[in-house]
This record gives C-alpha cells, sequence and structure tokens, in this order.
C-alpha cells in the first residue's frame, strides 16, 4: 500500500517486476514535454522522487533531442506515443516510434509552407481579429486560415470568442509547433569567418541589400538583439536568393563541423515571411528558438527557453 507521504511527493507509483527484479518507479507527469534547457530545473523533482523510487517522467510527445536531454539528467521516461527510454537496476527499454506512426496522431498541426505562416503570426499575436487580416499578414488566402483556425481549435490551442474573433493558447501552440515542425533548412552553405559574429551578419546582409536579396538574422546573433545572455559563437542567415553565397568573402568550410557561419536558402518560405514586427532584420523569434535548439549545447537551450519567455511575456 502507498503512503500517504509517498502520494505527496509523486504523481504516482509504478512497481515493476522483471525476473527476480523489483523496481519502483516514482512518476511525475507532465501537461506537456519539457524543452531540453528545461531540465536543469527539473533536479530537485528529480531528487526528490528520488527518495521513493526510481524518477519516471511521463508527458506527451517527446522528441528525440528533449529524450537526450532526460536521458543526460538521470531520467526515465516515457510518452504517450510509445517512446521511452527507462533505465534501472536490471531493467533497460528504449523505444523510439517511426516517424510516420507519430505523425499520424498529430491531429491539429496543420503542415506546409502557408500553415506554418498563419501558426507563426498566431504565436505573436494571441488574437484573431478577422481571419482576412490574418491571411493577409501571413500571405495565404482566407480560406486557408479557416481550414488552419478549424484544426487548431479542434486541437485545442484556439477557442473562438465570436463570428471573427480567436484567442489562441500561445504557449500550448508554441509548444506545439517547437514538437512538430520539420527541418526544412533546404541548402546550406558554410563558413568560417574569424570576424565576430555580429560583424559576419551585418556583412552578409549589407551583401544581402546588394543583390535585393531577402535575407534574416536567426540563432545566436538574433536571441542576443532579442534577449541578451551568452556572447554570440554562431552566425545564422537565412536568404531567398541562392546567388548571395557566391557574394560573400568568407572562408567556405568542408560542412558545418568546421564552420561557424551558415547561410540558409529554408525550404519553407514561411522563415523569411514572418519576422520580428519592429526590427525584420530578425527572424520570428519562434525561429530562432528552433536554431538555438538545433544548434545545441546546455547555454543555447537555456538561451531559447529565455526567448520562449520573452515571447510569450510581450
Amino acid at each position: 500500500m502507498t503512503d500517504t507521504k509517498t502520494t505527496a511527493v509523486t504523481d504516482a507509483v509504478l512497481d515493476a517486476e522483471v525476473d527476480d527484479i523489483r523496481i519502483r518507479f516514482a512518476v511525475e507527469i507532465k501537461s506537456r514535454p519539457p524543452y531540453p534547457g528545461e531540465t536543469p530545473r527539473l533536479e530537485p523533482v528529480r531528487d526528490r522522487l528520488a527518495t521513493v523510487g526510481v524518477p519516471l517522467l511521463v508527458a506527451p510527445l517527446i522528441t528525440e533531442s528533449t529524450g537526450r536531454a532526460l536521458t543526460e539528467a538521470q531520467w526515465s521516461w516515457a510518452d504517450t506515443h510509445g517512446n521511452a527510454d527507462v533505465r534501472a537496476r536490471g531493467i533497460r527499454i528504449s523505444c523510439r516510434v517511426p516517424s510516420r506512426s507519430v505523425r499520424r496522431t498529430r491531429r491539429g498541426m496543420p503542415r506546409g509552407s502557408g500553415s506554418w505562416s498563419i501558426i507563426r503570426s498566431l504565436i505573436s499575436d494571441g488574437v484573431v481579429e478577422g481571419e482576412a487580416e490574418l491571411a493577409e499578414r501571413a500571405g495565404v488566402s482566407q480560406p486557408r486560415v479557416s481550414q488552419v483556425l478549424s484544426a487548431l481549435s479542434a486541437a485545442g490551442l484556439v477557442e473562438r470568442q465570436g463570428r471573427s474573433t480567436w484567442t489562441v493558447d500561445r504557449s500550448a501552440l508554441l509548444d506545439s509547433f517547437s514538437n512538430h515542425y520539420a527541418d526544412t533548412r533546404g541548402f546550406t552553405s558554410w563558413f568560417y569567418s574569424l570576424d565576430s559574429p555580429h560583424q559576419t551578419c551585418e556583412r552578409i546582409m549589407a551583401a544581402g541589400e546588394s543583390l535585393q536579396a531577402d535575407t534574416v538574422i536567426s540563432g545566436d546573433v538574433a536571441a542576443d538583439r532579442l534577449v541578451p545572455w551568452r556572447v554570440p559563437t554562431h552566425t545564422t542567415v537565412y536568404t531567398g536568393d541562392h546567388r548571395l553565397a557566391a557574394h560573400l568573402e568568407l572562408t567556405p568550410a568542408q560542412g558545418p563541423d568546421d564552420a561557424n557561419v551558415e547561410l540558409i536558402v529554408p525550404a519553407d518560405n514561411s522563415v523569411l515571411r514572418i519576422r520580428r514586427e519592429d526590427d525584420p532584420a530578425l527572424a520570428h523569434p519562434m525561429q530562432v528558438i528552433l536554431d538555438l535548439q538545433r544548434l545545441g549545447g546546455a547555454d543555447r537551450h537555456e538561451a531559447a527557453e529565455r526567448v520562449r519567455e520573452w515571447l510569450l511575456a510581450r
């Protein structure tokens, strides 16, 4: 029988038996999966659960990056899609469901550049005052806006308040988009520069302006301009013009491991279409978060969380 003290510490207790080995798991249930950068903040929770049993975190879809961060932080974990990494004395369960199986269960998260443009705008605005206005801003048709809003409503991410007014659960929509967004970087050119990332961005943006090429800054430099916290070490710029790479006086690199500059022609046009409104040289904060998570490292994950907090506080 589980005592009152145990139930106060855990959301649930799971007793497992494999052959002659008995293991008790102390379960923490989350309504959303944590960001990789949030795992250090879960350390007190993990230590509290460890007084009862092996800490086991359960949440909706846990991405590969989040799963790795949880495992490195000495969590066992499982999600509602069948993915898991459970480690205890005499027990090791590791499972990653094929992505196509997960994709079939992603109700309410429309895909495609037009849909992503709408979703980026919704994350920024929080309220829709007319579908026609949202369609114009996102660069899509009004019927497409209606389809996306209906799908997001069915998923509980937006709620209709009137004939043409919708309210957005910005935090939940941001998390869902972050978990489900495909890597659509398209074509990437890598370079190395001895200049600071800020100086390198200025050179690339100037070259883009001379070519009348659509360019936008993301990653380290954009995060530093939004929420200064860590010194940028990497340059990430998106462009709509393949010619720009040839006009940069930068040292070509063999690949990402030898580079500190990446120039990306995105397959997803929403990266260039939806930007930070008061500084169009910067990518939408959601893209900045995605790139920080992609580039990796504990400090970048923390920076991503700070950008997230800044975005949701606006």
